[in-house]
């Protein structure tokens, strides 16, 4: 009886520890861009290092999967900045997906109403003098 119990016991506890098993994580509207629920929205708040935890590893800019093994680059060309890959974020104005292109108040969602870092601590001004 004691083999069947800790059988029993080693069964339950494998098939609840497997990714099948894990709760979710993030709400339901989470890649919603139109949700204050949205990692978009989360991000311009706080910053991108919460999502390190999870999702990146010891390395500067690595959220390249972590211990979730959910890159952000499985969404975002770009990476983790939600940008397009750089060399169309960088390309010319005739490029609709052209940083230039975008309305600026999207762009201090995250880098500040000034354009000096916001929560993602990368300042426009690196490349731009003035707007």
């Amino acid at each position: 009886m004691k083999k069947i119990v800790l059988f029993t016991a080693v069964l339950i506890f494998i098939f609840n520890c497997t990714k099948l098993g894990e709760p979710q994580m993030h709400p339901t509207d989470w890649t919603s861009a139109n949700s204050d629920n949205s990692h978009m929205m989360k991000i311009s708040i706080s910053g991108i290092e919460g999502c390190k935890d999870c999702h990146g590893g010891i390395e500067k800019n690595d959220y390249y999967g972590g211990t979730s093994e959910v890159s952000c680059y499985e969404c975002h060309a770009g990476g983790p900045s939600g940008h397009p890959a750089f060399d169309i974020w960088i390309s010319s104005s005739d490029n609709p997906d052209f940083h230039g292109n975008r309305e600026q108040s999207s762009c201090k969602l995250c880098h500040g109403e000034d354009l000096t870092g916001g929560t993602v601590g990368v300042s426009c001004y690196i490349c731009h003098e003035t707007f």
